[in-house]
């Protein structure tokens, strides 16, 4: 499987919930329910992706919620950020 970088990881990975969000309010406010449940997907969508490509690159742990941290929480390495 191809790396993703980290910080395209992370733009992809706090876009796809927002967007998310704002298909379900559209789709509530013009009452469209297959919107709503396209919204889902696409907020599932995300998590999977976050659940696999949101990875410390020197040890592959997850990195959760420290993904923008400083260190890996594991490792104790500093995960690049490369373009």
């Amino acid at each position: 499987m191809k790396k993703i970088p980290l910080n395209h990881v992370r733009i992809i990975g706090w876009t796809s919930p927002v967007l998310g969000i704002l298909l379900i309010l559209l789709g509530c406010w013009l009452k469209w329910f297959w919107l709503v449940i396209a919204a889902l997907f696409v907020m599932l969508a995300a998590i999977i992706f976050l659940a696999i490509f949101n990875r410390c690159p020197h040890c592959g742990h997850f990195l959760g919620r420290a993904g923008g941290a400083a260190f890996c929480p594991y490792c104790g390495k500093k995960p690049e950020v490369e373009s």
